[in-house]
């Protein structure tokens, strides 16, 4: 923890105990709570460590909170109570907090006016005589105020003044007094005495506020000081934070503006007399009767806490325990309305968190003040073309249609989204039939879905190709075939807290190419963005697939963060896609190259099976690779390189898969010259949907590629083309002089208990014959991570937003989740599961027995093994040493 301020140009550091916790108070200044009571937070450390350091993290706090370098917009509305700075006590904190806050808005302007008009009784002074002769001063006092603040009413005064003091228009004086100045103020005494701020009369047992306010004005019963009146303050501006946070009015041009907290700050509480520790105190006192959202109070103190602090709770040894913790408090709410959080004493290796919190709030805009005006006459200009006959007014124009759906594109796909049945994603013939047939099938489950609630999940990916194309079907089918498969077994199911789950479809195009938006082509289809454009009108929960590693699949994932839904991908093993500039509400549950990546390298060095067909150990290994392909290809290149040059000898041969200038047909006679010279293994890095163009090509190159009959040349790839897992026997029939092994994320046991063999019940119960893989299980399992975190938050709120979900993630996560595709865990620390089962299987000549001849990561029974191979010769398992970025 550092010993001053952190400069607003560099980013703040804390110890790694402290980086969850500061995440989960951004989250909350940024979206704002639910919860009706949200508890204040006192941050103490524990006996032994530096006791300065809660008052450097809230005032740390403050800078986070505080305008962008080079801009004037604050993050979320904000007030210091600063012992050192206030010298008049509750009334100057109460009067600071106030200005503060009005001073900080993000945006819009915020108005207190029940707070004010407490305030300035307090200045005011009562009168002589009778009842409302004593009330005549505060009510002048208060009236005079209110002109100041509503500008309409100070104008309409100075009219009427005006009109006064000429000769000709002196006898119109009295006359628009009366109606500008004198009704109004009659109206507003009206409203002070019989229904405007009630419960100032009831915290001061008086049967009006006007009456109330003869106790607490200048010459009052009551002292300034005095409890009573701190209540009424503090209570006046809870009042009218809660109204500035409220769902507005369809007529005002605040609408969907304010999503932040306010947040007050006070760095010390250990003076006992200090406006810190009284305002706190007050706090305390009120928020146990009373709502105390949108507020946030994070105080600090070094010497011992106050007693009316509850403890939080959280065990302070445990990982991430006080921060989750707080995340509970917070968004669930608290019978005690002051938690005392106790920061561990130990100051670990530091960490960093995000400058500041992503906050949804937009600058005001010269249209919005407009909107209010122009709707009452809209409406009352609509009510009157209704009213007059029909045949005076031409009939209105048809109204321009929604933009399309589905379109088609120059490559001759058809990209966008759809339901399977509003518009078809599919072209004609059969090239196209796969999909089409999925699309029925999404239409004939969301049908089945009743009225009322549900969450949708969008499945993005491409699932089609381009024209002349020599790609095999994109892996996106069968894991859609996944979710699809889990989508009917959740909405069949009997369960308490069940969410139906309505699918949506969308097709990027191959490659991705339509994923996002395009600056050197602004007119091609954006389909992230008709997602977002749909997302309240289809009750998105979160978007699932991805299904490939590309730069335009990562911008894709970043235009849906930066509109708040969340991406759990599957089949994504680009180091990019979790790197530390990912995106923070991305997850996927595939595991990385650099998992992958060490576990062939170590396969091809040791394996018996290997070694059986090329007689050398370690083998010459031929990298076979796509340059062009930096995301996916290249990285896991380089990452396997690292990992097995060292123990061996290497040549690498490229291509690309996009048709070029060096495609498989061109490289299929120099891999079968090199393998069969160095008497080693291919090692294919590629995309898998291009391995049958390379198998097939040297197929027909004859020479080298063709081995003596009884021998085979090996070949392993980091994933194999859906239709070489599901017909072995077909694939060695058709590739007689290859012995083929491929990495996959899961593979079949005879375990009924394995989750992967549920699975496949599942998925036949849809899909008939039609054989599971590891692929669909990943489908499988992503619609069941994002349905258990929201029936998971249903309890709590039944308007599940997709921040919330990405919140609970963040804060709670998953852990130990039995999925078909492995034992899963997502959390605020993890993007991708740690030590994700990786296995690698052979389909052996010459009948296409298919063999697991590797297991490694945390399997489906939950172990761990330590090593792989026959009993008589084991090798160590690779372990994930690299630690999933935090998001």
């Amino acid at each position: 923890m550092p010993d001053s301020a952190t400069p607003m140009d560099s980013a703040p550091r804390y110890p790694r105990w402290s980086d969850r916790l500061i995440r989960q108070l951004d989250a909350f200044a940024a979206t704002r709570s639910r919860a009706e009571k949200v508890p204040a937070l006192v941050l103490n450390r524990q006996d032994g460590g530096d006791c300065r350091s809660p008052a450097l993290m809230v005032r740390e706090f403050e800078h986070r909170l505080s305008p962008v370098r080079g801009t004037s917009r604050f993050q979320v509305p904000h007030a210091v109570v600063d012992d050192r700075e206030l010298t008049g006590g509750f009334l100057a904190a109460m009067d600071r907090v106030a200005l503060r806050f009005q001073l900080t808005m993000p945006s819009g302007r915020l108005r207190l006016a029940a707070f004010h008009t407490c305030r300035a009784v307090l200045d005011s002074e009562r009168g002589t005589g009778d009842l409302q002769a004593q009330q005549q001063p505060i009510l002048d006092g208060l009236y005079t105020a209110l002109l100041k603040r509503r500008k309409t009413l100070g104008a309409c005064a100075r009219v009427a003044d005006f009109l006064g003091r000429h000769f000709l228009t002196g006898w119109l004086q009295g006359l628009v007094a009366a109606l500008i100045v004198g009704f109004p103020k009659l109206c507003y005494r009206f409203y002070l005495r019989h229904w405007g701020l009630r419960w100032v009369a009831y915290e001061s047992n008086a049967t009006c506020f006007l009456d109330a306010a003869l106790a607490f004005c200048q010459d009052g019963e009551l002292d300034q000081d005095d409890p009573r009146v701190r209540r009424i303050l503090l209570r006046a501006l809870l009042t009218d934070l809660r109204k500035a946070t409220r769902g507005r009015t369809w007529l005002s041009h605040l609408w969907a503006r304010r999503r932040w907290s306010f947040v007050i700050l006070i760095p010390e509480i250990d003076d006992v007399d200090g406006p810190g520790r009284t305002f706190l105190g007050t706090f305390e006192e009120l928020a146990g009767d009373h709502p105390s959202r949108p507020l946030l109070i994070l105080a600090a103190c070094a010497g011992p806490p106050p007693d009316y602090a509850a403890p939080l709770g959280a065990d302070p040894g445990r990982p991430n325990g006080t921060a989750d913790k707080v995340f509970t408090f917070l968004n669930e709410g608290s019978t005690e309305p002051v938690r005392l959080v106790t920061l561990p004493a130990e100051d670990d290796t530091e960490g960093t968190t995000q400058k500041h919190p992503s906050v949804m709030a937009r600058r005001d805009r010269p249209l919005d003040w407009l909107r209010p005006a122009v709707l009452p006459v809209l409406a009352v200009s609509t009510a009157g073309i209704v009213l007059a006959p029909h045949y005076l007014w031409p009939a209105p124009p048809p109204a321009p249609p929604e933009p399309p759906s589905c379109v088609t594109v120059k490559t001759g796909e058809r990209v966008g989204i759809t339901d399977g049945k509003r518009c078809d994603l599919a072209v004609p013939g059969d090239r196209g039939k796969e999909l089409r047939d999925l699309e029925r099938q999404v239409a004939e489950e969301n049908a089945r879905i009743p009225g009322g609630r549900y969450r949708t999940l969008v499945f993005l990916a491409p699932l089609s190709l381009q024209n002349g194309v020599y790609d095999d079907p994109p892996i996106g089918l069968q894991i859609l075939r996944g979710a699809i498969a889990q989508q009917h077994r959740l909405n069949t199911a009997v369960r308490q807290n069940k969410m139906p789950i309505r699918l949506l479809i969308a097709n990027t195009g191959q490659y991705f190419q339509y994923g996002s938006r395009d600056a050197g082509a602004p007119k091609s289809p954006d389909v992230a963005q008709m997602i977002i454009n749909r997302e309240r009108k289809d009750h998105i929960a979160a978007v699932i697939g991805i299904t490939q590693s590309r730069p335009e699949s990562l911008s894709a994932v970043r235009e849906l963060d930066q509109a708040g839904i969340p991406v759990i991908a599957n089949g994504v093993t680009g180091s990019n896609m979790v790197g530390p500039d990912s995106p923070q509400r991305y997850f996927q549950i595939s595991a990385p190259n650099a998992r992958v990546a060490p576990v062939l390298a170590d396969f091809v060095r040791h394996s018996p099976a290997v070694r059986r067909l090329t007689g050398d150990t370690p083998p010459h290994a031929v990298v076979v690779y796509d340059p062009t392909d930096t995301y996916f290809s290249t990285d896991l290149r380089n990452l396997f390189v690292d990992a097995y040059r060292k123990h061996g000898d290497i040549d690498e041969i490229t291509y690309s898969e996009k048709p070029g200038a060096t495609t498989p047909d061109n490289i299929a006679t120099d891999v079968c010259n090199k393998v069969t010279a160095t008497h080693g293994i291919v090692v294919y890095l590629g995309r898998s949907g291009v391995l049958p163009s390379l198998l097939n090509a040297m197929q027909s190159a004859g020479g080298q590629c063709q081995p003596p009959e009884g021998t085979t040349i090996p070949l392993i790839a980091e994933s194999a083309p859906i239709d070489f897992q599901l017909h072995p026997a077909q694939t060695a029939r058709a590739y007689p002089y290859m012995t083929l092994f491929y990495e996959t994320a899961n593979a079949p046991t005879q375990d009924s208990r394995d989750p992967y063999a549920q699975f496949a019940q599942d998925f036949a119960a849809v899909f008939g014959s039609r054989s599971a893989d590891a692929d669909a299980a990943g489908g499988f399992d992503t619609v069941g991570i994002v349905t258990k975190v929201v029936e998971n938050l249903l309890p709590a709120s039944h308007d599940v937003q997709p921040n919330d979900i990405y919140l609970w993630l963040t804060a709670h996560g998953v852990s130990q989740y039995p999925g078909a595709s492995g034992v899963l865990q997502l959390d605020g620390k993890h993007k991708y599961p740690p030590d994700k089962a990786v296995f690698i299987r052979e389909i052996a000549q010459p009948h296409g027995a298919t063999t697991t001849l590797l297991s490694c990561g945390i399997l489906p029974n939950r172990q761990n093994p330590a090593s792989w191979g026959a009993a008589s010769d084991t090798f160590p398992c690779p372990r994930d040493d690299t630690a999933s970025p935090t998001t």
